[in-house]
């Protein structure tokens, strides 16, 4: 989706025939919801306690931050499609890497502040890594919904939103610090976060016909 965007850019073809307006920028972006990711990890990563009580010897993330870079297309007044690549980081040594496409409905604005609410899918990578006691990783499926505002100028859109990034996982794999390496199942990755997004491009709708026209007869008069 990216490369499309830059190769629209790159056409030297009339604004009639290229879309409706687009964007490129940074995005940056947090989780907001569980407290700490994820809600729980496979159950090969647990230990037994002394009260018979099993926890997870990897310590989930909290404190996390995403940069990444996030396109759109609009290809109607109320339409856009989109695509986003972030990295993800944050406490319990946790990495993850992640690309989404989105096709969002754009409602009316007001005061030059537009909504928008849309789905979305991708895939993703993720990893823990907690003092050594071993190494999680794997990849994710990613179901996405989202919600945002924006405000637009000529050149620029400002948009803040909320998401729910569903991760369903892939093939994962544990390695324990006294152990093998091995493929695992389990664990639930649901989130919920809140992502900023400066947009820079061309966000002034197409001139119709009609307005063309009224152009014209107006500078006749003159």
């Amino acid at each position: 989706m990216l490369l499309m965007l830059m190769a629209a850019l790159a056409s030297p073809a009339e604004a009639a025939s290229g879309p409706y307006m687009w964007g490129v920028g940074p995005v940056v972006n947090t989780m907001v919801m569980p407290g700490s990711h994820p809600v729980s990890f496979p159950a090969a990563t647990r230990v037994e306690n002394e009260d018979g009580s099993k926890t997870s010897v990897l310590d989930k993330t909290r404190g996390d931050i995403g940069f990444g870079v996030h396109g759109v297309l609009y290809m109607k007044k109320a339409q856009r499609v989109g695509s986003r690549a972030w990295i993800q980081s944050g406490s319990g040594d946790f990495r993850s890497s992640n690309i989404t496409f989105e096709y969002d409905f754009v409602g009316s604005a007001s005061n030059g502040v537009t909504v928008l609410a849309g789905l979305g899918a991708g895939f993703g990578t993720q990893r823990w890594d907690t003092n050594g006691e071993g190494e999680l990783k794997g990849n994710t499926y990613i179901l996405r919904g989202q919600a945002a505002a924006n405000f637009r100028t000529k050149r620029n859109c400002y948009e803040v939103g909320a998401y729910l990034n569903w991760n369903i996982p892939g093939r994962q794999t544990w390695d324990p610090r006294d152990g093998d390496e091995a493929e695992v199942n389990g664990g639930f990755y649901p989130v919920v976060g809140i992502e900023a997004t400066a947009f820079f491009g061309d966000f002034r709708p197409p001139k119709t016909g009609v307005n063309k026209r009224r152009r014209g007869k107006k500078s006749g008069r003159r």
